[in-house]
């Protein structure tokens, strides 16, 4: 009886260890498809957008992105049409080096896609292959 009560809990012993090194076997585990690892990870599919940037006068200049960003201002950063602390800050005053600043004179940088409103700032925005993004200085 006392060999049993022995060997049961040798076994739970047993039981309970395996189950912590599967535990810190999985903890340990390394999403390859995330563009956040460094080393050893897959690169971010690379999509293509089209951002047409259209200045107060009406005059217009179209920009390929080719990236592998997931949204548009990050997009935006890459492609070096918008400056590294607009960016951080999500506020542009600058696209493409165009100031359009409505503290200033009460003009905006307008931003819809496919000719549609955008609901979200273009750090949230995101963007598929093949998508069309304007980018609209608006006066006052």
């Amino acid at each position: 009886m006392k060999n049993t009560r022995i060997l049961t809990k040798l076994l739970a012993l047993a039981l309970v260890i395996l189950i912590a090194v599967i535990s810190l076997t999985a903890c340990g585990t390394v999403d390859t498809n995330s563009d956040t690892n460094s080393g050893t990870s897959t690169p971010a599919q690379t999509i293509s957008i089209t951002v047409k940037v259209i200045a107060a006068d009406k005059t217009e200049k179209t920009f390929t992105i080719e990236t592998g960003k997931k949204n548009l201002g990050d997009a935006l950063l890459e492609k070096g049409l918008v400056t590294e602390d607009e960016h951080k800050s999500g506020f542009y005053t600058y696209i493409d080096g165009v100031r359009a600043d409505y503290n200033k004179d009460g003009a905006w940088w307008c931003f819809t896609k496919g000719g549609e409103s955008v609901m979200v700032g273009a750090n949230e925005l995101e963007i598929a292959n093949g998508d069309t993004f304007e980018i609209t200085n608006t006066p006052a």
